[in-house]
């Protein structure tokens, strides 16, 4: 399973609109599991402790997986396809009611707003 280049454009655009483009970590996908295992074991990580696009990448894939089961984690055999599922693809695919923009933007806000509570970005004047 893996978020289609265009929707994982519509993540981006929708955290940066949620103002949190300065959380998104930089680094490479070893250095972030690496930082991972280190506050695991209990080191201070120099890091705000939330990524929001690897968030929403997590929350998607969570709310696909109960919706669609572990087949979401199999080949997809689709015309175009990548061989992977795009869990915002399959969930539009599937209920008429969810619209990616909307249900994205959503999600976004709702981390907006953690963010702040934690202080990871300025609270709203």
């Amino acid at each position: 399973m893996r978020i289609c280049k265009p929707h994982w454009d519509v993540c981006k655009a929708a955290i940066e609109k949620a103002g949190l483009s300065s959380l998104i970590s930089e680094d490479t996908p070893k250095k972030q599991i690496e930082e991972a295992v280190a506050v695991s074991e209990g080191k201070p990580s120099e890091k705000p402790p939330f990524d929001p696009l690897m968030s929403m990448n997590n929350h998607w894939w969570s709310v696909s997986l109960e919706a669609g089961g572990l087949a979401m984690m199999g080949h997809n055999p689709a015309e175009g396809s990548d061989g992977h599922f795009c869990p915002l693809c399959e969930l539009a695919a599937h209920y008429k009611e969810f619209i990616v923009e909307k249900q994205v933007a959503s999600i976004a806000d709702q981390m907006a707003q953690y963010a702040r509570d934690q202080k990871l970005i300025p609270g709203v004047q």
